[in-house]
């Protein structure tokens, strides 16, 4: 076999197997994305008609934007004022439930910006959302649409429902307890006194009182 041939095989070979192994790098790559984002990788992709190649490009200028996003901790005090208050608009839904919904919305807002989310746009904001809370973030735009429409009153009722119980599934995972929480209640005064293991008497009651 001539030498020229040898070399046509080989720069063949060396093609080949190449393209055998960006195959795998890109399907990583879009199972990373799927992993990070959950069902908002979907959503990306019906956002863009069925182009996946675009969407992966979309939410991976998401990861490069927000992947460094640190999340705030809030104390204790911090998260049950704002349960209370959402549990106040959620009393008042059947009485008003555009104006209910638009301050959800608001209150939503400000407990994303406080947990350190962007408070300059809903856009970014969302953004940042869908990646640190994936399964849920589809409810700040819902939320954010919703109070949109109805302030135009052009939206019924149960689609204001619809989307009070989107915002709060994302407002429920955003006041859940994380790590970074233990260090707010102690820079705020509020850490949790020590408790002993369940089932162990104290130092006091380990002892039966003499007579």
């Amino acid at each position: 076999m001539s030498v020229s041939m040898l070399a046509i095989l080989g720069a063949a070979v060396a093609i080949i197997t190449a393209l055998l192994l960006a195959r795998p790098l890109n399907q990583t790559s879009t199972d990373d994305l799927r992993r990070r984002f959950g069902p908002e990788f979907d959503r990306a992709v019906a956002k863009h008609r069925g182009d996946t190649a675009a969407a992966e490009r979309e939410l991976s200028e998401r990861l490069r934007r927000f992947g460094g996003l640190r999340v705030k901790g809030l104390s204790t005090p911090t998260r049950e004022r704002y349960r209370a208050e959402w549990a106040d608009l959620q009393a008042r839904f059947i009485d008003a439930p555009g104006q209910t919904v638009a301050r959800a919305n608001a209150l939503l807002n400000r407990l994303a910006v406080a947990r350190g989310f962007p408070a300059e746009s809903r856009e970014r904001q969302a953004d940042a959302l869908s990646l640190h809370c994936p399964r849920h973030a589809h409810g700040s735009r819902e939320l954010h649409e919703a109070a949109r429409r109805a302030a135009g009153g052009e939206t019924g009722v149960e689609a204001l429902r619809h989307a009070m119980l989107a915002g709060h599934d994302l407002f429920h995972e955003l006041l859940t307890p994380r790590p970074q929480d233990r260090r707010a209640d102690a820079l705020s005064g509020h850490a949790r006194p020590h408790r002993r293991p369940f089932g162990l008497p104290s130092q006091r009651s380990a002892h039966p009182t003499r007579h």
